[in-house]
């Protein structure tokens, strides 16, 4: 089934700036590596959400990188507007439906492992309060929903089950999103603000636990397993740095393989340290609740899949043209060491 039209102006404003932002620092390379062949990779935080760079810093495998955080960002398209403009090295996690409307805008970067995802008791919810009439994706035809961020995975999760429910697409425009920031959308819904919330990792597991809330429908009813969001780099560094480029990849494959063959508690204390010896004790109380980031894949190797399924999305509402990309322009598993053990499951390369 086509996915349905909705206008996104936020989004569509968000990408001109990130072309604008790549055009003005074409070509610009900064020095990452210093006298002493230390490198250093500038990104932007995702509060709640596992950033597997730093968790293969705690596990010692960024042999010769350094981080350095340069803020938190709200959203994917503030991650690829912080990567095209030359803020940052690497984007920790965008929707790769962002990812593939950015490369279809002309700007070089590239998929190269996963950062999230739904898979087990990891999904993203579509919740409403437990007293509401809402039962349905028709009930909402009229209604709020409060999503993270516009023009990313809140939003195509959205359309799709609306569309999947049997909207029309004038139906689907008569459902208002508004954007929040994720921390606060539990208490939005609760305070009536807002109709219905998607939710995901440790907030959706909070607002569970703290009752009053139900499942209008989840990510994985509709869509199934598959990877949300992948780690991102701009081609030029990719050919400029194939060594470092490799180093890192492979050093956060090894860190999503370690974290998904050990329990939250040993992640949590390797993790923890970590963070407190860089004085962010405070931010482990948002993984009080984290079950993981719910990447179906071993190492996070990434799958055609992943990156078709919202492709179909962003020609149906016409924001990229029908068959004017190709997803193997999107991302690649060159550089990830797992991505032999896939080499027999159809989609990966």
């Amino acid at each position: 089934m086509p996915h349905p039209v909705r206008r996104l102006a936020a989004a569509v404003a968000s990408t001109a700036l990130v072309a604008l932002g790549a055009s003005a620092c074409s070509g610009a390379s900064a020095q990452i590596t210093d006298a002493d062949g230390v490198t250093t990779l500038r990104y932007q935080a995702t509060p709640g959400l596992m950033n597997y760079a730093e968790l293969a810093a705690a596990l010692g495998y960024l042999d010769g990188i350094e981080l350095q955080n340069i803020g938190t960002a709200q959203g994917g398209p503030e991650q690829l507007r912080g990567l095209a403009t030359g803020q940052a090295e690497f984007a920790v996690g965008p929707f790769n439906g962002a990812i593939a409307r950015a490369v279809s805008t002309g700007l070089d970067m590239t998929a190269v492992v996963g950062s999230y995802g739904t898979s087990g008791d990891v999904e993203m919810s579509l919740l409403t309060l437990a007293s509401s009439d809402l039962r349905d994706g028709h009930d909402l035809i009229g209604k709020t929903v409060g999503v993270n961020t516009l023009g990313a995975n809140s939003e195509a999760l959205i359309d799709t089950y609306l569309a999947d429910e049997g909207l029309t697409s004038e139906e689907i425009e008569e459902v208002t999103l508004v954007p929040l920031p994720g921390a606060t959308l539990e208490a939005a819904l609760r305070q009536g603000q807002v109709d219905g919330a998607l939710i995901s990792f440790s907030a959706r597991a909070s607002a569970i636990k703290n009752g009053g809330v139900r499942d209008l429908a989840t990510d994985s009813d509709f869509v199934g397993d598959y990877t949300g969001g992948s780690t991102v780099l701009m081609d030029d560094f990719i050919e400029q740095h194939p060594d470092i480029t490799r180093e890192f990849v492979g050093a956060l494959a090894e860190a999503i393989h370690w974290q998904q063959t050990h329990t939250k508690d040993e992640v949590l204390e390797v993790y923890g340290d970590w963070l407190a010896e860089r004085g962010r004790e405070p931010e482990l109380a948002t993984y009080a609740l984290w079950q993981g980031n719910g990447l179906p894949n071993d190492g996070g190797v990434l799958t055609e899949h992943d990156f078709s399924m919202w492709l179909d999305w962003l020609e149906s509402n016409g924001e990229v043209e029908p068959g004017s990309l190709d997803v193997d322009d999107v991302f690649t598993n060159e550089f990830n060491p797992y991505a032999d053990h896939a080499a027999d499951e159809e989609g990966t390369r």
